[in-house]
């Protein structure tokens, strides 16, 4: 996606899952990592572009494809998850049948997962209360962190990750959302003034290769490569909570941010902005109540964080 993402930097590191590929199939499987800007691709291309041949392997983000695949969010409807071992609870009841709808839309095959910690507002001004987001331009990177932002009465603009440095140093935003290391890895701590949140709200992307280049590739490499796959995935969660995440703070504060923890008022505004807008958008996005998506909210999202779709498509807390 970008280098300077930790967990981009953590597949690329001695030791992690592109060099122990290469170095335990002798060199057999080689996987070179590049980015989205080095690439001059766009993240919602990445189903298409690994189904067609393009690319040989991508690490394909929820928030870029929920648009055209809107069910990959059921365990991202953020506002509404309270905690990070709440995120993770939702985001392990999925994991199956996303990985199976991701597989049958993209033509490939999932090894793995990586994870980006907690999203917070970069912005000129503290938000300690609902009415200080009212308003406000604000860089979104997915569908339902628009409609999260939206549905807190401010306006949210898609801006590509490697532009918004330039639209906070100049106005065009008043605010940008990503992760802390994330935005910290591109010196937002420069054009921002205070680190508003978090917003719990792990991203989950899907490290998948192509089926056609997967089926080439001799079962005992492909054993190594889901083996590798998954020690990246135990490694990224392990480090997203207890490394990056309050990394994330300090290093933002240490280039002279402030941190301005969600108050109460502003947590329970969050969850009333997903209740009404953010799960109400997705159900519409997915074809309505008596979609598959819907289904598998209720069965297997629902109980985790208490809220229910009703027959109206409308989030009910239980």
């Amino acid at each position: 996606m970008n280098r300077t993402l930790d967990p981009c930097e953590l597949l690329a590191a001695p030791g992690g899952m592109v060099d122990n590929i290469r170095e335990r199939t002798n060199g057999q499987i080689v996987i070179e990592i590049s980015s989205f800007p080095e690439l001059g691709l766009a993240g919602p291309d990445t189903l298409r572009l690994v189904a067609d041949g393009t690319l040989g392997m991508v690490e394909i983000y929820s928030g870029y494809i929920g648009g055209d695949l809107p069910i990959v969010d059921v365990a991202n409807l953020w506002g509404v998850i309270g905690d990070i071992g709440t995120n993770w609870k939702t985001i392990e009841a999925v994991q199956g049948p996303i990985h199976k709808i991701i597989e049958e839309r993209s033509n490939g095959i999932v090894l793995g997962e990586s994870y980006y910690g907690n999203n917070y507002y970069y912005a000129a001004k503290a938000l300690r209360s609902p009415d200080d987001l009212k308003g406000m331009k604000i860089r979104s990177h997915s569908t339902v962190l628009g409609d999260l932002i939206n549905g807190m009465g401010a306006d949210a603009q898609f801006v590509a990750f490697s532009e918004v440095y330039t639209a906070l140093e100049r106005g065009i935003l008043d605010a940008a959302v990503t992760c802390g290391p994330c935005g910290a890895g591109l010196r937002w701590f420069e054009v921002a003034d205070y680190l508003n949140g978090p917003i719990i709200s792990i991203g989950v992307t899907y490290i998948t290769i192509n089926k056609d280049r997967w089926e080439e590739i001799p079962a005992d490499l492909q054993a190594i490569m889901k083996e590798e796959a998954m020690a990246h995935q135990k490694e990224n969660r392990r480090l997203v909570e207890a490394v990056w995440d309050p990394l994330g703070i300090t290093e933002n504060v240490a280039g002279g941010m402030e941190f301005v923890e969600f108050s109460p008022e502003l947590k329970a505004a969050l969850k009333q902005a997903s209740i009404n807008v953010v799960i109400p958008n997705w159900v519409d996005r997915n074809g309505g109540p008596d979609s598959e998506a819907v289904s598998m909210f209720n069965e297997l999202v629902g109980p985790i964080v208490g809220v229910t779709i009703d027959a109206n498509g409308k989030a009910i807390a239980n």
